[in-house]
C-alpha cells in the first residue's frame, strides 16, 4: 500500500499540483520582499517543493514537518540539487511549533495547505507569533470554503448540496483525513488576536479546476497565466480554491 508520502508525491505531476506550487511561488515574490537573504520556516513544508524553491533563491530554510517520511523526500530532493548546506529538517507538530524550533528568529513562515487539518488554529498561528522575528512575515495558504459552495453546483449540479456547504465547514481531503474550512474573517479575527496583520492576499485557482483536464492538455501555460493574472483581482479572488495571506507582525 502507498504512504502518504508516495500518494502525495505522484499527485505533484498533475496540472492541479503545478497551479498548486507555481501559483504560490509568484504570490509568495509578489506579496513578500525575497530580494535579500531571508531565515524562513517551511511548516508542514511536506517534501519540500517550496523549501526547493527558496533555498534556490539563497535563503535559509528550516522545514518542519511531522511525517518522517516526507523529510526523508525532502533531503533527497534537496540534497540532489545541491541545496543542503542551505537546509535544516525539523520532525514536529504545527501545535508544537514554539517548542521545536527557536524563537524569535525567523523572517518568513510559510504554512501553505496545513492549517484546515488542526483543530488548534489560534495556538498554531500564536506559534508562529513567536519564532517569528519582530518584523516577521507569514505566508499562509487555506482552503476557502465559498469554492466548496461552487464546485457543489459545477461538479454535483446538487443545490441542496451547495445550500449545506454554506454552512458545513467539514472537507474529506481524502489522503490527509478530515480537515475544516475556515473562512476568510475567522482567519483574519485568529491572526489579529495571536499579533498578526493582514498585508495583502491572493488567490489560487479561481476557474482552472473548472475546465477539464482533458481541454486543458496543451494549454497548461495559458491556464497558469490566466490564474497569475486573476490571482489579485476583486471580485475573483474571492472565489479560489485557495487564499493566501500576507501576514505581518505588529509592533
Amino acid at each position: 500500500m502507498e504512504s502518504t508520502a508516495e500518494r502525495f508525491a505522484r499527485y505533484q505531476d498533475s496540472l492541479a499540483s503545478r497551479l498548486r506550487y507555481e501559483q504560490a511561488q509568484h504570490n509568495l515574490q509578489a506579496l513578500h520582499d525575497l530580494s535579500r537573504p531571508r531565515r524562513v520556516l517551511d511548516a508542514a513544508g511536506g517534501n519540500g517543493l517550496n523549501t526547493e524553491f527558496l533555498a534556490g533563491l539563497g535563503h535559509r530554510v528550516t522545514l518542519l514537518d511531522s511525517d518522517p517520511a516526507m523529510l526523508e523526500q525532502a533531503r533527497a530532493r534537496l540534497a540532489e540539487r545541491g541545496l543542503l548546506q542551505r537546509c535544516e529538517f525539523v520532525e514536529g507538530s504545527l501545535e508544537a511549533v514554539a517548542d521545536v524550533v527557536p524563537r524569535d528568529r525567523f523572517d518568513l513562515v510559510l504554512c501553505h495547505h496545513a492549517l484546515e487539518y488542526t483543530s488548534e488554529p489560534l495556538r498554531v498561528l500564536e506559534g508562529f507569533s513567536a519564532v517569528s522575528c519582530a518584523s516577521g512575515e507569514a505566508s499562509l495558504i487555506t482552503l476557502n470554503p465559498v469554492s466548496e459552495v461552487v464546485r457543489a453546483i459545477v461538479f454535483r449540479r446538487d443545490p441542496a448540496l451547495a445550500r449545506q456547504k454554506l454552512a458545513d465547514l467539514a472537507y474529506d481531503a481524502r489522503w490527509f483525513g478530515q480537515a475544516t474550512l475556515y473562512p476568510f474573517e475567522q482567519i483574519l479575527e485568529w491572526a489579529g488576536r495571536s499579533g498578526w496583520s493582514l498585508g495583502d492576499f491572493r488567490a489560487i485557482r479561481v476557474l482552472a479546476d473548472y475546465l477539464p483536464e482533458a481541454e486543458a492538455a496543451g494549454r497548461e501555460d495559458q491556464v497558469i497565466a490566466l490564474e497569475k493574472d486573476l490571482a489579485a483581482l476583486d471580485p475573483y479572488r474571492r472565489f479560489g480554491r485557495y487564499f493566501q495571506f500576507c501576514l505581518t507582525r505588529r509592533p
